[in-house]
């Protein structure tokens, strides 16, 4: 990979990162009001898979759409603004951590286990009528690959050669269940074969593999290859939400194994590897921790979303109801 590509993915990667840290510290001190799932450990999935496209692409996600979001081209002054129910935030801070959209952006998310696997297809079946180049990611996890609508979405989208990318972050649990005990195939990506769909699984701590697959992918699938199912292997390094009590069901020796596999400091590894100086790493990483702790700062100023203000968007006024 060319070495200026690695290093903005490694910054992308370390921003999410520090943004994660500061969603978990926000949440504890209950200034994120809404469902908050971390990310951390996960990076290579989102900056490898959401950088790449396009500004008129789409992205459906669901549980840690935060990432997501800012992976795509979403401010974190705006994702945090919402997550923290301020007026600033893309849905206005009406829709918190998991049911925004950001139509800037071309991103929806939505917090139903594997409901945007559904929507994704309607979305994609929009702009193959269109006949547009613009593509749909739909991202979603392992859980959601024992959904009846998993199924039926993706049997659908192989029928009509649909313009989307099926993304499965396999950070190895469904809440507290391994995806083993739950998953009867060797692989998710297995089950892209009942469907005639190309199946693939990559190591999701690993941004050049990850990276260099959806580009592969996203030019094949904007070039009229039809829709395909992406594993990508993870590990969800701290607990399901903030209070799960983690441990009661995964050891600190797998936690701390997977750790050791941090996609952040590999690709920081891998980078001073190929002679970029550490001074250069260093200094970017502290302008992004000021940018993230300004942007902190300003989105706690921000006035609160208002009942008038989510009142306003219902369809039938009151009046009329009553008659």
């Amino acid at each position: 990979m060319d070495h200026e590509k690695l290093l903005d993915l490694y910054r992308l990667m370390f921003k999410l990162r520090r943004f994660d840290e500061l969603c978990m510290r926000l949440k504890m001190e209950d200034l994120i009001y809404s469902g908050y799932h971390p990310y951390y450990g996960q990076e290579a999935v989102a900056a490898g898979f959401c950088s790449p496209l396009g500004e008129e692409d789409t992205i459906v996600s669901t549980h840690r759409a935060h990432c997501h979001a800012v992976a795509k081209g979403a401010s974190i002054r705006s994702i945090l603004s919402e997550m923290m129910g301020r007026q600033a935030g893309v849905s206005g801070g009406l829709g918190g951590a998991m049911q925004f959209i950001d139509t800037e952006n071309n991103f929806y998310c939505g917090s139903i286990v594997g409901s945007g696997t559904a929507i994704a297809v309607g979305m994609a079946m929009a702009m193959e009528q269109m006949k547009s180049s613009r593509i749909c990611l739909c991202i979603f996890g392992d859980g959601a690959s024992n959904t009846g609508t998993f199924h039926e979405s993706l049997n659908l989208a192989a029928i009509w050669k649909l313009p989307v990318i099926y993304l499965c972050e396999n950070n190895q649990y469904a809440e507290a269940m391994p995806a083993r005990e739950f998953v009867a195939s060797q692989r998710i990506s297995d089950r892209a074969q009942s469907y005639g769909l190309e199946s693939i699984t990559i190591d999701g701590n690993d941004i050049e593999q990850t990276y260099a697959t959806a580009t592969r992918i996203i030019a094949k699938t904007r070039s009229g290859g039809g829709p395909v199912l992406i594993e990508a292997l993870t590990y969800r390094v701290r607990g399901h939400y903030v209070g799960d009590p983690e441990q009661t069901y995964r050891t600190k020796e797998e936690v701390n194994e997977w750790k050791a596999r941090c996609p952040v400091q590999k690709c920081r590894e891998r980078l001073l590897g190929i002679g970029i100086d550490h001074t250069q790493l260093d200094n970017f990483e502290k302008e992004i921790i000021r940018e993230i702790e300004a942007e902190q700062n300003w989105v706690t100023a921000q006035p609160f979303a208002t009942l008038e203000q989510a009142i306003a968007h219902v369809m039938i006024p009151l009046e009329k109801k009553r008659h």
